[in-house]
């Protein structure tokens, strides 16, 4: 493609210096990625300026640079460099440029909020499947299509690599895909220049405040998402959430999209009625305004109410893309499980083990409420918080996790440059001084391992924190570490598999 074509597409453009009738072989945003005939996008980081980085692309062959009009240095000399007022903008622009409009060419769905949406985009996988019909799915877990599957590095990746993936599925013929948008993504431009048939939002609590500045500022990084809502596309949206009627006001204001609303108590177009929570899974009846049929019972092996949510939105979705009831009910009732979100780990020990992603206070509370409603004898939690991440939801997920577990171990989970007792005692802090319920055991392990020693016939066994992640990050090194695989090394170890009951 010709430079002209990409720069032609760029808004912002402050000054361009050299040749613009180069042909561009590809794209990079990471000097060492450059290929001779690339572009090499210089972004800022939150640690490093990729304008530092500017003559070791040109050095690789790069043959031209975009950059913030800013970044003004004296770099080796390429064939033209495109100074923008915003680069991370221009990489959108860049890509919709070279990789063509791939959303006005495919059915984009996208899901945000702070809980519920890997769950809910591994649900519209199976309710695609269940009418005939392939997805790509994007997401915190991984990114998956066809026959491939990538490990994921961010929820929602950089705009290179998500307009490359985007365009691997159109060559594969896929016609769908389901993406988690994170407020990180929004903020940073990430989908700036995709259109989206449908946009759920999931619900909004306390998280991501070592980025944002206040919950304002995280709303409004989420509204982001329904402005890039196709003409005559959907808002799908959780009307049981307070953050619910910002959401409604914004997509009516912009006078594109529909909305479906869904939710549990309060009335909405998609609504769960005689509610079923056990062990095994939940049931419902389903309610569907201005459908005439008779009320659907849906089945699902996913556990506690918090996922009656999730189930709902990707039935209001699959709703209002035009599946059929059939197809939708069939879809449920085959998803049988994702990784690290409730999952049940064990090897036939007569009490029960979760492992879950929990990593926020309204997450914490969430699972530990859905696993009370299960009424297990006692119920036992392992958690722990995140180093370098938001510190101020630590007490408070040091008083939910005493407040509804009988016994609770806290732990680590990645502290990466923070020392592990620093952050368990700020999350002691948030504990009733008269509560006693709780030990502190740094080692991760070994937390676990008491927990499991603790359990007894008919517990439940709550490890939560780090769900499908399959390793732990230190200050100068990541080693292994699976909680479900650690669960079951500890299991089998302590001669507690292959009992006769198994819960």
């Amino acid at each position: 493609m010709k430079l002209k074509k990409i720069i032609d597409n760029l808004t912002g453009i402050v000054k361009v210096e050299g040749k613009t009738n180069l042909e561009i072989s590809g794209m990079a945003c990471d000097s060492k990625a450059v290929k001779p005939g690339h572009l090499f996008v210089a972004l800022k980081g939150s640690k490093v300026n990729g304008a530092d980085f500017i003559d070791e692309a040109i050095e690789r062959g790069a043959s031209a640079i975009l950059l913030d009009a800013c970044d003004k240095g004296i770099f080796k000399r390429g064939d033209t460099f495109i100074y923008v007022k915003d680069a991370r903008l221009g990489l959108a622009q860049a890509c919709r440029a070279y990789f063509g409009d791939i959303s006005g060419k495919m059915r984009l769905i996208g899901v945000t909020g702070t809980n519920g949406k890997t769950t809910i985009t591994y649900l519209m996988e199976s309710l695609f499947k269940a009418a005939g019909e392939e997805a790509g799915i994007i997401g915190t877990v991984n990114y998956r299509f066809g026959k491939r599957l990538i490990p994921a590095v961010n929820t929602t990746p950089g705009a290179l690599e998500l307009y490359s993936l985007l365009s691997s599925m159109r060559k594969e013929k896929i016609k769908n895909c389901v993406m988690e948008i994170s407020s990180h993504s929004l903020e940073l431009g990430r989908v700036e220049t995709l259109k989206f048939d449908a946009a759920i939002f999931t619900n909004l609590t306390r998280e991501h405040m070592d980025f944002h500045k206040n919950m304002e500022d995280y709303l409004n990084a989420k509204l982001k998402l329904f402005e890039k809502i196709k003409k005559d596309g959907f808002a799908i949206i959780n009307i049981d959430d307070p953050s619910a009627a910002k959401i409604i006001e914004k997509v009516k204001s912009d006078a594109k999209a529909k909305i479906i609303t869904y939710g549990i108590d309060s009335e909405a177009d998609v609504t769960a009625k005689d509610i079923n929570l056990s062990r095994r899974g939940l049931k419902f009846q389903l309610g569907v305004v201005e459908q005439s049929s008779a009320p659907i019972e849906i089945k699902s092996s996913l556990i506690g109410r918090h996922n009656i949510y999730n189930v709902l939105a990707s039935i209001a979705a699959a709703i209002a893309i035009g599946m059929g009831l059939k197809d939708i009910t069939k879809g449920v009732e085959a998803m049988k499980g994702l990784p690290g979100r409730l999952e049940s780990v064990g090897c036939g020990q007569n009490f029960s083990v979760y492992v879950d992603y929990a990593h926020t206070e309204d997450g914490l509370e969430n699972v530990l409420k859905s696993l009370r409603e299960l009424k297990p004898r006692n119920l036992i939690s392992v958690f722990g918080c995140g180093g370098n991440r938001d510190r101020f939801k630590r007490p408070g997920m040091g008083k939910i996790s005493t407040e509804l577990s009988d016994k609770v171990f806290i732990t680590s989970d990645n502290p990466r440059n923070e020392e592990p007792t620093d952050i368990i005692n700020e999350i002691a802090k948030g504990i009733d001084p008269e509560k006693d319920n709780y030990v502190i055991e740094p080692d991760r392990f070994s937390a676990i391992k008491k927990a499991l020693a603790e359990a007894q016939k008919g517990d439940i066994v709550l490890v939560a924190g780090k769900g499908h992640e399959t390793y732990q990050i230190f200050k100068d090194t990541t080693v292994p570490f699976d909680d479900r695989e650690v669960v079951k090394r500890i299991l089998k170890e302590a001669g507690l598999c292959l009992q006769s009951e198994i819960f």
